[in-house]
């Protein structure tokens, strides 16, 4: 891109809002420009303006026409004293220039494109250079800085726009507050690529810099002049939204460029200044500042690249990096002349000013899905630290179906809507790993390379507030909506119990989100842990629960016959998980959680009016004697042994002949059983406790039957423990009493 200041000095008579169209349009170079417009055959200032406008005409076409360019296109029509649309005025004149730059392009009506922006401009040094070294900085430091400080090269683009981002804030700001509202025309940030030449530059028309600023900015390592402008607004008492538009607090983002150039050079223009600046630099520990003609108000940056880095000159990597990291900055980003940031930073907006629509596009862009999503969060906070943030929930948990592994975090963290971390993954626990979102924050501290953070503390904190946010809001939704929220419980419920497994801190918390079926409820409605305890009987203390593989299942339980006499509600657990999560809870609103299977059943006396028919009649059955009680269970402790520690008599039984107590659950077992604990000196599973119900009819035909035929006797002891241990559901390998019960129906068929 060229100015027309320098366009006034080479051509002279043309008109210097001609020039600067001419240029800005066709991007040659001033000599080229100079005999292109005054070649024999239009040196004339008539045809230099049908020329721009037809140029002017082309632009607006495309919808990229400035505030300047239009201005002057109406003035040219006055001046024409005609209607005449520009498309028209140009089909009167065609110019036959020849560029003598890189450029070579000979305008005519035909023509239906203008020629992409290029990276050379107009922009010349003038006078000798002077030399200088980087203050305070030595060579093996700028060596770290462009060698060792950043994890992707990438990322000097996302550096250099948002150095341009601040620019132009700035400028904006000097406009309102110096300058009696200066009209800034159209500011933006444009990118150009030259892969001929392997050059790239990255432009802005902001505040620009003085040759002192050049030195003090550029010249000094880890000098951040975004950070001394912030200082002096501070001390000032401007206002605190300009204050949070400027992005860079961070001092070497500049010498990124090195990472991926050669050599680096900075043509400057400080608006209100005549003249502009080069800065030129190698990296190798000094750089020259000349004079500068030609240099548009702002900064433009032209990098050579080095052989290795030749992809950045290319514009789908280049509109890749800018969408990665950059979607979201203040200011329109340009490549090659097209606009390619446009998605909004809604979290910057209040909650009500953001739409529907919008809400989805943001969504889109974060996860790369296109269904809408099942519920969304804005979420703002000043203290105890700044937050701007919007998180959504995906309709489906791809994770659940084995589609897609382990879901990669999808929350990504931002600093001034500069991209600093994507999916990060200490942004929030990893049980709300399905949560899709932007986090923006200002008193993020980062290292100067804004890939680590500097204070972890600052991370935790916010890390702390963000989870404690999402589990009130989710809390708020299931109160809201407890059908819809049973479907979101559907997708992620079983993420949650991850949560409340290992968060100690916040375990207590998720498990209000926590939903199981009940005794009380019906299969398809589950049921919570407060609306539980807002059931449970006068006197109960304790939270019951019962691991199943069905319902059918747990409802035929032994374990369950007692609590279902005493009318207890009991909790249905249908996954072997579910025993460890809510075992590592322990206690809900000070209510102890137990499994019913461990746990001592409650007391089944009930007034005579409330007995039944079945309870009356299981009081008058008796059962074996105390004497004969004794000697069934010892002589089924011998027969057992050494499968079984005790044999002891139970009343808690009402249909069932027995069961096991005091065992480990189902998951623990098969933990015991692995190699790995057994080599850490983890005892294999014990032996089991059997408890027997002497009212039932079977031991009281066992006892008659021990010394009648002891044969047969032991072998229906055996399938009794066996039966016990199925209906724990722990039962190692049930193909070792397929012999027995073969042998049990050849008997009872003789």
């Amino acid at each position: 891109m060229m100015h027309a200041r320098q366009v006034q000095r080479t051509t002279r008579a043309v008109p210097v809002a001609v020039s600067h169209l001419l240029v800005r349009s066709l991007g040659t170079s001033a000599a080229g420009f100079s005999k292109s417009v005054y070649s024999p055959r239009t040196n004339t200032k008539t045809e230099a303006k049908q020329f721009g406008t037809h140029v002017v005409n082309q632009r607006s076409r495309m919808g990229i026409l400035t505030q300047a360019q239009a201005r002057w296109f109406s003035e040219a029509k006055k001046e024409e004293g005609d209607a005449k649309p520009a498309a028209e005025a140009t089909s009167e004149a065609k110019p036959e220039a020849t560029m003598e730059s890189t450029t070579e392009a000979t305008p005519t009506p035909e023509v239906e494109e203008v020629a992409k922006p290029t990276v050379k401009g107009a922009e010349h040094v003038v006078g000798d250079a002077q030399a200088h070294e980087f203050k305070a900085e030595t060579r093996q430091l700028l060596d770290i800085v462009t060698h060792s400080l950043y994890q992707d090269k990438e990322v000097f683009i996302r550096e250099l726009v948002s150095n341009g981002s601040d620019a132009l804030e700035k400028a904006r700001h000097t406009a309102l507050t110096e300058q009696s509202g200066e009209d800034l025309g159209d500011l933006r940030i444009s990118i150009t690529l030259d892969e001929q030449e392997n050059l790239i530059g990255i432009q802005d028309n902001g505040i620009g810099m003085s040759s002192e600023e050049l030195i003090e900015n550029l010249g000094t390592i880890a000098r951040s002049g975004s950070k001394a402008f912030l200082k002096q607004m501070a001390e000032g008492n401007t206002k605190e939204e300009v204050a949070s538009n400027i992005i860079g607090k961070f001092g070497v983002g500049f010498y990124s460029a090195f990472m991926v150039a050669d050599s680096v050079t900075v043509y400057s223009r400080k608006r209100g200044e005549e003249y502009g600046h080069c800065w030129e630099s190698t990296g190798d520990g000094s750089y020259k500042l000349f004079k500068a003609e030609g240099v548009e108000q702002g900064t433009k940056i032209v990098l050579h690249l080095r052989d290795d880095a030749k992809e950045y000159c290319k514009e789908p990597r280049i509109k890749e990096i800018v969408g990665k990291y950059s979607s979201f900055v203040s200011f329109p980003v340009d490549l090659n002349g097209v606009k390619i940031n446009d998605v909004k930073a809604l979290w910057q907006k209040a909650e009500g000013e953001i739409s529907d629509e919008e809400h989805k596009a943001l969504f889109r862009h974060v996860s790369g899905e296109y269904e809408a999503p099942m519920y969304t969060l804005v979420y703002k906070a000043d203290a105890p630290i700044d937050i701007k943030s919007v998180f959504y929930v995906p309709m489906m948990n791809m994770e659940k179906f084995g589609m897609a592994g382990k879901t990669v975090p999808g929350v990504h963290l931002y600093s001034r809507r500069v991209l600093i971390q994507s999916n990060a993954k200490d942004l929030l626990p990893e049980y709300f790993r399905w949560v899709k979102g932007v986090v923006d924050s200002e008193d993020l501290p980062l290292s100067i390379s804004r890939e680590n953070m500097q204070d972890m503390k600052l991370l935790a904190k916010l890390k702390t507030v963000l989870t404690r946010r999402i589990i009130r809001w989710l809390q708020d939704q299931a109160k809201k909506d407890e059908e819809g929220y049973l479907k979101f419980y559907e997708q992620y419920g079983l993420t949650l119990k991850e949560g409340v497994a290992m968060d100690q801190q916040n375990g207590p918390s998720l498990a209000k989100l926590l939903r199981y079926p009940s005794t009380t409820a019906a299969d398809t409605k589950p049921t919570s842990f407060e609306s539980y305890v807002s059931r449970m009987k006068e006197g109960q203390d304790t939270i019951y629960y019962l691991v199943a593989n069905t319902r059918k299942q747990a409802e035929g339980s032994p374990y369950y016959e007692a609590f279902k006499r005493a009318g207890i509600e009991v909790l249905y657990c249908y996954q072997e998980h579910d025993e460890i999560v809510l075992g590592n809870l322990g206690k809900f609103m000070d209510k102890p959680l137990k499994s019913i299977e461990v746990a001592e059943p409650p007391s089944m006396d009930k007034p005579d009016e409330e007995k039944t028919e079945e309870d009356k009649q299981g009081e008058d059955n008796e059962g074996l004697s105390e004497e004969k009680a004794k000697a069934l269970t010892d002589w089924m402790k011998d027969a057992l042994a050494p499968r079984v520690s005790e044999v002891m008599v139970t009343t808690r039984l009402v249909d069932s002949p027995a069961i096991i107590s005091e065992h480990d659950n189902v998951v623990t077992r098969r933990m015991m059983q692995m190699a790995e604990f057994q080599s850490l000196g983890v005892s294999k599973p014990s032996a089991y406790k059997l408890q027997v119900n002497l009212k039932h009819p079977l031991l009281i035909a066992l006892n008659d039957a021990r010394e009648r035929e002891p044969g047969a006797a032991k072998l229906v002891a055996e399938q009794i423990l066996d039966n016990a241990i199925i209906s724990a559901g722990i039962l190692d390998d049930v193909r070792d009493m397929l012999p027995r019960l073969t042998e049990l129906m050849q008997k009872a068929l003789k």
